[in-house]
């Protein structure tokens, strides 16, 4: 892969990452539960809340990882091969998700 893509994907990739550890920060924040006795319902609704919030801030996470293993591969000369045949990822599914793992034909195998 030429200098000036692979310039433009860890560019992508950093901002990426930026982006994701600010959305988990505020995802995490704990919310103030209700200090009324009576208030049951909101405080299930807050819960649920929060609840999803974690969730959410988990895919964040797995994403910010498979974005620190592009980045990693990169700095070994090893961005844009596929984890599983080996063979080049393509321009464009890089350019569509650029931590991809997978190539095109391997990702149609594992779903």
């Amino acid at each position: 892969m030429d200098i000036k893509l692979l310039t433009k994907f860890k560019d992508q990739l950093m901002r990426l990452k930026s982006f994701l550890q600010d959305r988990i920060k505020k995802l995490q924040k704990i919310p103030n539960f209700g200090g009324d006795v009576d208030a049951g319902d909101e405080e299930t609704e807050e819960t649920e809340e929060y609840s999803n919030q974690l969730s959410i801030a988990q895919n964040y996470k797995n994403k910010l990882a498979d974005i620190d293993n592009a980045l990693n591969k990169m700095g070994k000369q090893k961005y844009g091969i596929c984890e599983r045949c080996g063979k080049r990822i393509t321009v464009d599914v890089l350019e569509a998700v650029p931590e991809s793992r997978l190539c095109k034909a391997c990702k149609k195998l594992v779903k």
